[in-house]
């Protein structure tokens, strides 16, 4: 076999090694607000997360955030309004679960007529809420990855104490 040959060979074959690119998705802010964590929370403990506050109980208009029509299974757990402090567990739910297993959510809003499940880009799931032991009200926005929160997604695009519009790319999925 010539050494051409053999070179081309090699290089297709190696080609085929190289995984497709998957489509990224941006994730723009879910309602205007600051951003009131990420990786850490002020205290040092890890959170994983993005959480983003407009400071106000029952803000209308929570968008799902992912720019691309996904899929998202809407899981409401409690029909009160709860912004401050009303315990673990209660938290309604918007997750998208990716071809590779991970799972996009977006947890502590107000159940309203826009929760329900669907396919979608940027739909509007409910209203700012809170439905755990946090101090207030706020949007939580987290990607798992085999088991574990998954911070890269938005390494680099948010900062905490950053002030943000729905317009303000939080992050990037792939």
């Amino acid at each position: 076999m010539s050494k051409t040959l053999k070179t081309t060979l090699a290089v297709l074959a190696s080609l085929a090694l190289i995984p497709a690119a998957a489509t990224a998705h941006t994730v723009k802010s879910p309602h205007p607000g600051t951003v009131t964590a990420t990786t850490y929370y002020s205290s040092g403990a890890f959170h994983g997360a993005v959480d983003i506050s407009s400071g106000r109980c029952n803000y209308w208009g929570v968008e799902t955030g992912v720019v691309g029509s996904v899929s998202w299974n809407v899981t409401i757990r409690t029909t009160g309004v709860y912004c401050y402090g009303s315990g673990s567990g209660n938290t309604n739910e918007a997750k998208h679960v990716w071809a590779d297993g991970a799972t996009f959510r977006l947890w502590h809003f107000i159940r309203t007529a826009d929760s329900y499940d669907r396919t979608c880009d940027r739909c509007q799931v409910g209203n700012e809420g809170l439905a755990s032991s946090s101090t207030g009200p706020h949007t939580h926005l987290q990607q798992d990855r085999l088991g574990t929160n998954d911070t890269s997604w938005y390494s680099g695009y948010t900062t905490k104490g950053e002030v943000v519009d729905r317009t303000e790319t939080i992050g990037v999925l792939d």
